[in-house]
C-alpha cells in the first residue's frame, strides 16, 4: 500500500518530470489570452441595438448585440481560466526553482540534468565520474528534499 509520504514524492516526481511542459503551457496560455484579448477588442463591428415599433415577443434566438456580447462574455470568462491555469503553472515551477536552488551543486546537476534536461543516468554519472547507482540514489534522496521543500511536513514520512 503507498503511503502519503510515497504520494508527494510520486507527486514531486511528476512536477519535476512536467518541468518544461509547464513552461511550454504558460506560454501558450499567454499567447491564447493576448489573441482572445485581441479578438474582443477587435470586435466593434457589433451594431448598436435598435428599437422598432412592433411589439416584441419570445424569441429564442440572440440578436447581434447579445450575441456579441455573449461572445465577449464567453471570451473573458476562457482567459480568466487561462490566467488561473498560468498562476497554478507558475506557483509550482517558483516551488521548484526554489527547493533546487537549494540543493547541493551535485544534486542540483543531477535533478536538472535528468528530471529537466531529460538526460540519462549513465550520462549524467559518466559525465562527473560518478557510478549510476550512486547517481540515482543521491537523486532519491534529492527528490524527498524537494517534495519536503515543496510540501512541507507533510511529504515527510509520519507513523500512525
Amino acid at each position: 500500500m503507498m503511503s502519503e509520504h510515497d504520494n508527494y514524492i510520486n507527486l514531486t516526481r511528476a512536477h519535476l518530470k512536467k518541468y518544461n511542459q509547464y513552461k511550454a503551457a504558460i506560454e501558450n496560455l499567454n499567447e491564447d489570452i493576448e489573441a482572445m484579448q485581441s479578438d474582443i477588442k477587435n470586435d466593434v463591428a457589433a451594431p448598436v441595438a435598435s428599437y422598432g415599433t412592433n411589439a416584441g415577443g419570445v424569441v429564442r434566438e440572440l440578436n447581434a448585440v447579445e450575441s456579441a456580447a455573449e461572445k465577449h462574455l464567453s471570451l473573458s470568462a476562457k482567459i480568466q481560466e487561462n490566467k488561473r491555469c498560468i498562476e497554478a503553472y507558475e506557483r509550482i515551477l517558483r516551488k521548484i526553482d526554489r527547493a533546487i536552488g537549494e540543493l547541493k551543486p551535485e544534486d542540483q546537476f543531477l535533478i536538472k540534468g535528468h528530471f529537466i534536461d531529460r538526460r540519462k543516468w549513465k550520462d549524467l554519472s559518466a559525465e562527473k565520474f560518478y557510478t549510476e547507482k550512486w547517481a540515482r540514489e543521491r537523486s532519491r534522496k534529492a527528490v524527498k528534499a524537494i517534495a519536503f521543500m515543496m510540501f512541507g511536513d507533510m511529504a515527510l514520512i509520519t507513523k500512525r
